[in-house]
């Protein structure tokens, strides 16, 4: 039996969605908005700026116009591939698109506010999940209180692609579970495997999570393809085509204008130092800047119900670990590490938001008995993010990353020396820090507490697989 979400929870989730927009634009325009621009972001507006003036993506006229002429940023050495088609931009041409109109009317500002609404989506396909199995305050509670956090109240309103990868890959993902089983939603289908396309034009390195992706959905339908009318199964899987227009687009993009498929962007981006892959990947999860796990503590929930996920439903939890793989292994290799001066943690947005699945199976199976846990866990971690935003609102320098000491910290130096810091240039001797050891021992004595969680309940949660 299908189940549809109804007019009412779609609404209800809408509402719940824009709380983290109002108190997000309410500290940009109180406070973040006076941060200059800096990093990255000039050259996505710089590739908006060709696709709106010139409708290409030769860049070459538009950064020597906004040299001489300053109206994005001023003179600054351009992030492009000199080749016998132009000035070929370095960063992928996805998110300028999704910024150009925003920018054509309203400018920077137009821009920020664009992307931090843009990351509704991931509240919204959040509460629709979670409502169905563990009710709408609890459901509301952990959806508000998982988005009130550093990556959406900062990272929304800056202008870089993992963030939007991580709002659209979670939310594709929970979609599986969703309305992945109704055959009758062929609009959302288009829209699944458009975006899921979509993913490799924000940034390369995107094109595994996008074919995760597209497995899980092909999963989807053959899985059920006994479950309902051949006419309908035969509309669904007509879709598929949808796809691959992403990719091949790109492809051909690439090939035009580099000679290859794949780009210009390759293997002399990636280090072949396994230690360095460790630090980088323990550091995304735990360091005191970047971790994903201080920025939201939250998603420890997650870490504890990892084993249970696994245990009470393994076709979506191998699902899981290869779409979280696809999205958190390629930032962990990068030789830019922790993606150097943007915003800290940004290497992490794209794949921490996957970890609302295991916790919200462990909750949903448990119900009643943990949502008094639930409400104090989510006071508790809004509390913490209000003492962390005295320091980052004070000094928003801290969000950004430091290549070189004195390192970037959340908290104040006092504190540093006690916390875990993933930062060594010798990529072995943060082995030795004891904070590490700690933490990295508390995040194997979660797991392992998860192993031994009696199975309660029947969650529904992966009625699309």
């Amino acid at each position: 039996m299908t189940v549809r979400p109804s007019v009412r929870s779609w609404t209800r989730a809408a509402i719940v969605a824009l709380i983290p927009v109002v108190v997000t634009l309410a500290i940009f325009f109180g406070r973040t908005h006076l941060f200059p621009m800096g990093g990255d972001e000039p050259h996505y507006l710089i590739i908006a700026d060709s696709l709106l003036s010139d409708f290409d993506l030769d860049l070459q006229n538009n950064y020597e116009r906004d040299a001489k002429n300053p109206q994005i940023y001023g003179p600054i050495e351009p992030h492009v591939f000199r080749v016998g088609k132009g000035w070929m931009p370095y960063h992928g041409a996805g998110l300028p698109v999704l910024i150009a109109l925003p920018f054509a009317v309203f400018g920077e500002t137009g821009v920020r506010v664009a992307l931090c609404v843009m990351t509704m989506l991931l509240p919204w396909t959040m509460m629709i999940w979670l409502s169905r199995d563990i009710g709408d305050p609890i459901a509301t509670w952990l959806a508000l209180g998982i988005t009130l956090s550093v990556p959406i109240m900062f990272g929304s309103t800056q202008i870089y692609p993992d963030l939007m990868a991580g709002v659209v890959a979670t939310s594709l993902a929970l979609w599986l579970l969703i309305r992945g089983f109704d055959f009758r939603a062929r609009r959302l289908w288009w829209a699944y495997w458009l975006l899921s396309g979509f993913l490799p034009w924000l940034n390369v390195k995107f094109i595994v999570p996008t074919l995760v992706l597209g497995m899980g959905g092909v999963a989807v339908l053959l899985g059920l393809r006994r479950k309902t009318e051949s006419r309908e199964y035969r509309v669904a899987l007509a879709t598929l085509p949808v796809f691959l227009c992403g990719p091949l687009a790109l492809a051909g993009f690439h090939f035009w204008a580099f000679g290859n498929v794949l780009g210009l962007r390759g293997g002399s981006e990636i280090t072949r130092s396994v230690a360095r892959v460790c630090m980088i990947f323990a550091g995304l999860h735990l360091d005191q800047s970047q971790g994903m796990f201080v920025q939201q503590p939250l998603l420890l929930g997650g870490v504890a119900g990892l084993a249970y996920f696994a245990r009470t439903h393994p076709r979506y939890a191998l699902f899981w670990a290869a779409l979280y793989a696809s999205l958190i292994v390629p930032n962990s290799m990068e030789l830019a590490r922790y993606g150097l001066g943007g915003p800290a943690a940004r290497f992490a947005w794209s794949a921490m938001w996957l970890w609302i699945l295991p916790l919200g199976t462990l909750i949903a199976a448990w119900g009643k008995q943990c949502q008094g846990a639930v409400r104090v866990a989510v006071t508790v971690s809004v509390l913490y993010q209000a003492a962390l935003s005295i320091r980052w609102l004070a000094t928003p320098q801290v969000l950004f990353t430091a290549v070189n000491p004195p390192r970037d910290s959340l908290f104040p130096e006092v504190l540093r020396a006690w916390l875990p810091s993933f930062y060594t240039w010798d990529f072995s001797s943060y082995w030795r820090l004891p904070a590490n050891q700690v933490a990295l021992g508390l995040l194997a004595a979660l797991v392992a507490c998860g192993a031994f969680v009696p199975v309660r309940g029947s969650a529904s949660i992966d009625r699309g697989v």
